[in-house]
C-alpha cells in the first residue's frame, strides 16, 4: 500500500480561527509537500457552528473562492464543513433545506468536499418532532446526510463526521450507521481516544468492519486547544501503524491555532502519508525541522526538542540533554565524579539559551518567531533554572572531588554556596507556557463507552510534575542536602 488517497489538514480546533493569508499559505505549503485536501471546521467559527442557519456575508463567500482556486492551483481539494447538531431539527423541513442551500453556496464556489460534523453535539434526539419521526439518534443523521448527499453534485465527496467519532468499541449509534448509511459516505474516528498515542492496525480494521467502510482519520495532532494551551506540539508524527491505510482512506491532522509553529509536526506526517511504509519518523522531523528553521534552522531544532511532549510521546523532554542529566546520576550513584557530564551540562544548556536568541534575530520566518515567543521566554526561563541547578552541584562537585579540599567543608560556605542558588532561582520569571514538559496539563482522553456516556479511558490524560527544569532543581537540592548530612556526620 503506496500514500493515502486523502492526505490533508482540518482546521478543526477550538479558539482563533486562521486568517484567510493563513489558509491560503497552508493551502499553498500542503501541496508542495505532496498533501491533497484541507477541510475548513473551525470549532469557533460562529457561522460554521453555533449560528449555522445564518449565511456567509460575501466578503467571507469571496475569500472561501479564493482558497478553494488556490486548492486547484496547488493540487489541494478544499471542502468545508458545517455543525449544525447543537441546534438543528433533524424533522424540520426548514432546517434541513436551509443546511443544504448552505452547503450549495460552497459548491457553488467550486468546492467538491463537503463535510456533515455531528460531533461534540448532545447524544440523545432533543426536540419532540425529532423524536415523533426517528427511532434514535443514528437513523436521525443517516436520513439527514442521505438529504444533503442527493442534493450535491455527483462528484462531491461527502464526510460525515459522527457524535461516536472516538473509541473502539461498538455502540447501537455505530451499529445503525454502519448498517443504513450509503456506503459512499465517508465515517471519520480519531482513534481510540480524542488524541490517540497510537492508531493500531487491529483497532481501524474492527472499527471499519463496524461501520462497514473504510474510515477517514481525523487526527488531533498536533492540536493544542483547550487545557492544552500552554503545550507547544512540536513532536514527529509518530504511532500510526504503517498498515493504517488498508483501512483508512485517509487522515487529515488537527493542528493548533498557530499555524506557523504548526507546519512542523504537519510536515513531518505528510512523509507518513505519502509513504507509510518508508517512514522514518525522526529522519522526516529532523528535514523539516531545518527547512523550517531556515536562517537559524540548529537554533530552532534545538528549541523544537523542548516542545515534543504530547500524549504522543509523553516521556519526550528533550531526550539528549535528558540523557547527559542521567549519566551525571550515575555517576554520583557509583560513586564516581560527574564532572565530565556536569560540563557537557553545561555546554548544552549554554546552546539552548543561546539558541531562543538566535531564533528572535535570525529566523527566516519572522511570523513564526512571533508565535513562538510566549514559549521562548519560557524556555529561555528554564535554561536559566536547569543552568542554576548545574552550578550549584558543579561547586559542591568540585569539592567533593578535591583531594584535602577545604573550600565546602567550611558550612558556612556550604550555607552562602546554597543560599546564592536559591536565590537566584527566586529572580527566574515563572513561565507561562511548558518548556522541557509540563508542569500540569489535562488531555482529554476519553472514549466511547455506549451511546450517551464517555469516560476517560486507559491512556493517561492528566500529566503532573513533568517538566525537566524541575527535575533539575529538585535533584540538586537532594544532592547538596545529602553531601551536607555527609559532611555533618564526618
Amino acid at each position: 500500500m503506496t500514500a493515502f488517497e486523502h492526505r490533508g489538514i482540518v482546521e478543526g480546533y477550538y479558539g482563533k480561527t486562521y486568517t484567510p493569508e493563513d489558509r491560503l499559505a497552508w493551502v499553498r505549503d500542503i501541496g508542495q509537500w505532496g498533501m491533497n485536501r484541507y477541510l475548513y471546521a473551525p470549532k469557533d467559527d460562529p457561522l460554521h457552528r453555533e449560528h449555522w442557519r445564518d449565511p456567509y456575508p460575501q466578503e467571507t463567500l469571496d475569500e472561501f473562492a479564493a482558497l478553494v482556486q488556490c486548492g486547484d492551483e496547488a493540487g489541494v481539494r478544499v471542502g468545508f464543513a458545517i455543525s449544525p447538531g447543537l441546534s438543528i431539527h433533524y424533522a424540520n423541513d426548514d432546517d434541513v433545506e436551509g443546511l443544504i442551500a448552505k452547503f450549495h453556496g460552497f459548491t457553488e464556489l467550486g468546492s467538491r468536499f463537503i463535510s456533515l460534523a455531528l460531533d461534540d453535539v448532545p447524544t440523545t434526539l432533543q426536540h419532540r418532532d425529532d423524536r415523533a419521526t426517528f427511532e434514535n439518534l443514528a437513523q436521525a443523521h443517516v436520513a439527514l446526510a442521505h438529504r444533503i448527499k442527493a442534493e450535491l453534485p455527483n462528484d462531491t465527496l461527502l464526510w460525515l463526521v459522527p457524535t461516536d467519532y472516538i473509541g473502539t468499541q461498538p455502540s447501537d449509534y455505530l451499529e445503525e450507521i454502519g448498517r443504513s448509511l450509503d456506503p459512499k459516505i465517508e465515517v471519520a474516528w480519531t482513534g481510540r481516544t480524542v488524541i490517540s498515542p497510537t492508531i493500531t492496525g487491529d483497532e481501524i480494521r474492527a472499527r471499519a468492519q463496524l461501520l462497514g467502510r473504510r474510515l477517514l482519520i481525523w487526527d488531533n495532532v498536533p492540536v493544542s486547544d483547550g487545557p492544552m494551551r500552554p503545550m507547544l506540539h512540536l513532536g514527529p508524527y509518530v504511532g500510526r501503524d504503517e498498515t493504517l491505510a488498508e483501512h483508512a482512506s485517509g487522515i487529515l491532522l488537527n493542528p493548533m491555532e498557530l499555524p506557523r509553529a504548526s507546519r512542523l509536526g504537519v510536515r513531518t506526517a505528510a512523509d507518513y502519508l505519502n509513504a507509510p511504509h518508508n517512514y522514518n519518523a525522526e529522519q522526516a522531523w529532523g528535514h523539516a525541522a531545518q527547512s523550517l528553521g531556515a536562517g537559524a534552522s540548529e537554533a530552532y531544532t534545538l528549541f523544537a526538542r523542548a516542545h515534543r511532549f504530547s500524549p504522543l510521546l509523553p516521556n519526550d523532554r528533550d531526550t539528549e540533554l535528558e540523557a547527559t542529566f542521567d549519566c551525571m546520576r550515575t555517576c554520583h550513584a557509583d560513586g564516581q565524579s560527574a564532572a565530565g557530564s556536569l560540563s557537557d551540562l553545561d555546554a548544552m544548556l549554554n546552546a539552548r539559551s543561546c539558541a531562543a536568541s538566535e531564533i528572535r534575530t535570525a529566523l527566516d520566518d519572522r511570523e513564526l518567531a512571533q508565535e513562538l515567543e510566549p514559549w521562548l521566554e519560557s524556555y529561555e526561563a528554564e535554561c536559566l533554572r536547569m543552568r542554576i541547578a548545574v552550578d550549584l552541584l558543579t561547586v559542591f562537585e568540585a569539592d567533593s572531588s578535591a583531594a584535602g579540599s577545604t573550600g565546602l567543608t567550611n558550612a558556612i560556605d556550604a550555607f552562602f554556596a546554597f543560599s546564592r542558588f536559591e536565590g537566584r532561582l527566586t529572580h527566574v520569571p515563572g513561565p507561562v507556557k511548558a518548556s522541557f514538559g509540563p508542569r500540569r496539563v489535562m488531555y482529554a482522553q476519553l472514549q466511547s463507552l455506549d451511546d450517551t456516556e464517555a469516560s476517560f479511558g486507559s491512556d493517561p490524560a492528566l500529566f503532573i510534575d513533568r517538566c525537566l527544569a524541575d527535575t533539575f532543581v529538585r535533584y540538586a537540592e537532594t544532592r547538596v542536602s545529602q553531601l551536607l548530612d555527609a559532611k555533618s556526620a564526618d
